[in-house]
């Protein structure tokens, strides 16, 4: 950021939660809400604004306090480009009447750090899905004119380039500014006409037959609209704080990711952004800015527990390419994530859970289940989302249990100390086994009833402990061993899906149960 440009300016110093939390914050800090639904993603934002608004007889739900410091001076061009003159001569913001504030009035508050009524306006800007359609329109009043995006644009030839570049990588078009229809400025996208050109033939002309073969912006989809009108607040409005609700809403995934790459480059104001998309997400991490934290919110009654990841450890947990290129940030938008060791397992602990609330009548939880290929990945994953406070649960196979390079870091991951609560078990457990090598090789197909006496007795321990942090390992072993039909995990499952009643079959019984304990874990928390 250009310190040396001392525009008028609010940024937010520290922001605190209902939880307890307080969240320091630089002038180019980017902080991302994620979370389930109904968490409070959209309702930080609309406390941000409330905060500033003194006027506004509601009280913010979710932040107690923010903290702010106003910066730079008023000077002439400011006033010019922000207020106009009522009928009474006081000023107004443009867009808001029945002020009764002079020039020397708001100098004078400015230098209080003060602020009076609605100037905030000027500084903090939110926008939600609805604004963001209406935004790439032309403005309706002269007094308006400067003051709008759309007219910034036209005035500058290298921000214009810039948005346009922007707009062509996610749409494959150009977007331009209609000179030629000075009043309403309207947006056109299409092939732009080539500078190179204009020296051939006259430049309206060309122009004009240039945008015939364009379309006006505003009779666009939803997603051109969504994203040009992103593009026009974040490049050419003064607002030093930005409140984005759903950048993503009306992109497809590659448009999404690509947002969250060119939001990003933010350097000169501070943005607040609430997201249900992994693929913002990631374009937002891939653009490496130091600056960006990540909220996950899980709302328990009232109280909204806010769990911040800052920028050094999303470099580390981005270095992870289990992380960075596939979809397990997803989780970071549900109530819990049920880590597999392959899709097969995923696939048929998710079809067991459908067919135990649709039995019910009732919607399943929000739930996903995600694989990470193979057990010895598992750590990592769990490691990540429990850094951003998911409900996490793991389920590897019984063999786990002899492996125990991958069993501890596993189970540390989680956050358990092996040595100080398992290691007296898991001894137990592991005499027997190396005792009885010709059963050793069983337990992958037998689960646990594979032990007996004090190793069975021990590791019964040990899967409370587990059970109680997340970790179900499968109890008779693997899947395939739940309903024993002779068939390898790819067929089993296909049939178990295809061929049982997964809510009534009495073979699926131990199945059912063992879902249920998943989907019920950390449900009392």
């Amino acid at each position: 950021m250009d310190r040396t440009i001392e525009r008028p300016a609010i940024f937010i110093k520290t922001i605190s939660f209902n939880d307890g939390t307080t969240l320091p914050l630089a002038q180019d800090s980017i902080v991302v809400f994620t979370g389930a639904n109904n968490c409070g993603k959209s309702q930080v934002l609309k406390d941000v604004e409330l905060c500033f608004d003194e006027q506004n007889k509601l009280s913010p739900k979710i932040i107690t306090n923010i903290e702010n410091e106003i910066i730079g001076n008023m000077d002439d061009h400011f006033f010019e480009t922000h207020f106009y003159y009522n009928n009474e001569g006081y000023l107004n913001i443009y867009e808001h009447t029945n002020w009764r504030y002079t020039k020397t009035d708001i100098i004078n508050y400015w230098r209080k750090k003060q602020l009076p009524p609605h100037l905030y306006k000027l500084f903090v800007k939110l926008v939600n899905t609805k604004q963001r359609l209406i935004t790439s329109q032309a403005p309706r009043r002269d007094s308006d004119i400067e003051s709008h995006p759309i007219f910034k644009l036209h005035k500058s030839a290298i921000l214009s380039e810039t948005l346009s570049k922007h707009f062509r990588q996610a749409f494959r078009e150009d977007i331009v500014v209609d000179s030629n229809e000075m009043r309403s400025f309207p947006l056109y996208v299409g092939k732009a006409p080539d500078p190179d050109a204009y020296t051939m033939t006259r430049r309206d002309d060309y122009y004009r037959a240039v945008q015939e073969k364009m379309h006006r912006l505003d009779e666009q989809g939803d997603g051109m609209r969504s994203f040009a009108s992103i593009l026009l607040d974040t490049f050419t409005s003064d607002h030093s704080i930005m409140l984005i609700d759903e950048p993503e809403a009306f992109l497809h995934p590659p448009q999404a990711r690509l947002l969250g790459q060119i939001l990003a480059q933010n350097n000169n104001r501070q943005l607040f952004i609430s997201t249900h998309s992994e693929d913002f997400l990631h374009g937002l991490l891939d653009a490496d800015n130091n600056n960006v934290t990540v909220i996950r919110i899980n709302r328990k009654g009232n109280i909204n527990h806010m769990c911040a990841l800052q920028n050094s450890k999303i470099e580390i947990l981005w270095s992870n390419p289990l992380l960075r290129y596939s979809n397990i940030l997803s989780g970071l938008f549900h109530e819990k994530v049920v880590v597999c060791e392959s899709d097969y397992d995923c696939l048929f602990y998710q079809a067991v859970m459908d067919a135990i609330y649709e039995a019910k009548n009732e919607i399943a939880p929000d739930i996903m289940f995600v694989h990470c290929g193979g057990k010895g990945r598992m750590k990592d994953v769990v490691r990540a989302l429990k850094a951003l406070n998911v409900t996490v649960v793991a389920i590897p196979d019984f063999d786990i249990v002899n492996e125990k390079n991958t069993f501890k870091p596993l189970i540390e991951a989680f956050g358990i100390d092996w040595d100080e609560h398992l290691n007296v078990e898991m001894t137990k457990v592991y005499d027997w086994l190396n005792a009885n090598q010709n059963i050793k090789t069983m337990i992958k197909k037998t689960g646990k009833n594979v032990l007996n006496g004090q190793a069975f007795a021990a590791y019964s321990e040990v899967e409370k402990i587990c059970r109680s942090v997340g970790l179900f390992v499968v109890p008779c072993g693997e899947i395939e061993c739940f309903h024993k039909i002779g068939k390898e995990k790819k067929d089993w499952v296909y049939n178990e899906i295809e061929n049982s009643n997964l809510a009534t079959d009495s073979e699926l019984r131990d199945a059912r149960e063992f879902v249920q304990a998943i989907v019920d874990f950390g449900n009392g928390e």
